[in-house]
């Protein structure tokens, strides 16, 4: 008769988002368990890069996310400052080091961890501490891989890519002679992703292709977290009118462009949309987690031509997955739409919605508001990153 174990896991998540995704590639790996073992998980959450003054209420609801799907042994979150510590920290002993991990984390010891990369300092900083546990990749968003180079980030063209690293090298080799702890890059053990190649980036590392099942099961799981009396005066006032989604991207906070540029570049492209569309159509807007109180501001005034227009801007609405909030008030019980829908999204999040709900998904801004509004530097990256996702829509 086989023993019965406990299976220790770490989980790392930063977003809303990559908490589901996680949660569900764990919900996934069930099935390959033995019937008998039990798990033991620790979470924690960091880099969420959100404005100062939100930071704390979104902390509090992936938390909140997290403790309704799961029952935690404990629930970390490390802030900027702490993980600017540790990435600053001289010391010539890893073990010293890698002990405040632990005091952190919970525990000293995982069998699995999962995390979204492993290239960034915060993801190093986890596979090197847990070297020894089975290290499994969930990708971005609800399951995509994206490489360091990734045209997703369309990083500036007076960056490439063979300078970055020589500048990361050459960083690392000083860090080793002044004695700080240097973090490798540690490959994944396997990874697990709903469109592992979607965006052309194949995955390298062992990939097992997840069906919906798991992530619609935590997207439904997630509903109880929405105000039953916002949603049900929602319904009321969208009715049966055909229904525009807008979600925004945080291009300005990522320094592709000022504030006033992406809020009239948003202005100029529903403009476009405008031309053909049924008078009665709601324009729903859907702020990005990370987007600041200023701009949510500049939209609901710079937009006010919109005649029909609601901003998701109730606590929950505005950092939970928007997919939460898609399931609740546009599908019935038999996940079939209940209103004509359009979505026009700046990133991969179009995918998701395509992909779980089959619904007509847009790429914008286009390659004239490209042009205008993005700085040049970063304007040729967005471009072929656009054509990408329209690309990946296709094969949806």
């Amino acid at each position: 008769m086989k023993t019965s174990r406990v299976v220790k896991r770490i989980i790392t998540c930063q977003g809303s988002i990559q908490l589901v995704t996680a949660l569900s590639v764990i919900d996934y790996r069930e099935q390959e368990r033995s019937p008998g073992d039990r798990s033991e998980d620790y979470l924690v959450i960091y880099d969420l890069n959100s404005p100062t003054g939100q930071i704390d209420d979104f902390v509090a609801l992936i938390k909140e996310m997290a403790q309704l799907i799961c029952t935690w042994k404990k629930i970390t979150y490390l802030s900027f400052e702490q993980m600017e510590a540790l990435s600053s920290k001289v010391n010539p002993n890893p073990s010293a080091y890698f002990q405040t991990v632990y005091e952190l984390v919970g525990t000293d010891s995982a069998d699995e961890i999962y995390l979204s990369r492993n290239w960034q300092f915060s993801n190093q900083l986890f596979t090197n501490a847990y070297r020894s546990a089975e290290k499994i990749c969930y990708g971005d968003s609800i399951g995509i891989y994206f490489a360091p180079d990734s045209q997703a980030f369309f990083l500036p063209q007076s960056l490439p890519k063979q300078l970055l690293t020589k500048l990361s090298e050459s960083l690392n080799l000083t860090k080793s002679i002044l004695g700080y702890t240097v973090l490798q890059q540690i490959d994944f053990d396997r990874g697990y992703f709903s469109l592992p190649e979607i965006l052309g980036e194949k995955p390298p590392m062992p990939v097992t292709v997840t069906d919906n099942a798991s992530l619609l099961k935590i997207f439904k799981q997630l509903k109880s977290l929405l105000a039953q009396d916002y949603i049900d005066q929602l319904r009321q006032q969208i009715g049966d009118a055909p229904v525009s989604i807008l979600l925004t991207s945080n291009f300005s906070e990522a320094g592709r462009m000022t504030l006033e540029q992406e809020i009239e570049a948003y202005r100029e492209f529903l403009l476009n949309q405008e031309d053909n569309g049924d008078q009665r159509t709601i324009l729903i807007i859907k702020p990005h987690p990370r987007d600041s109180s200023a701009k949510i501001k500049l939209l609901s005034s710079n937009l006010a031509e919109f005649s029909q227009i609601i901003i998701l801007t109730e606590k929950n609405l505005f950092f939970i997955p928007f997919e939460v909030f898609f399931t609740t008030v546009f599908l019935d019980d038999n996940f079939k739409l209940t209103n004509q829908i359009k979505v026009f999204a700046f990133s991969s999040a179009c995918l998701s919605l395509k992909l779980l709900f089959d619904v007509p998904s847009f790429i914008g801004f286009g390659n004239e508001i490209t042009n205008k509004f993005f700085a040049p530097d970063y304007a040729p990256g967005r471009i072929k990153h656009e054509q990408d996702l329209k690309m990946a829509l296709t094969k949806i």
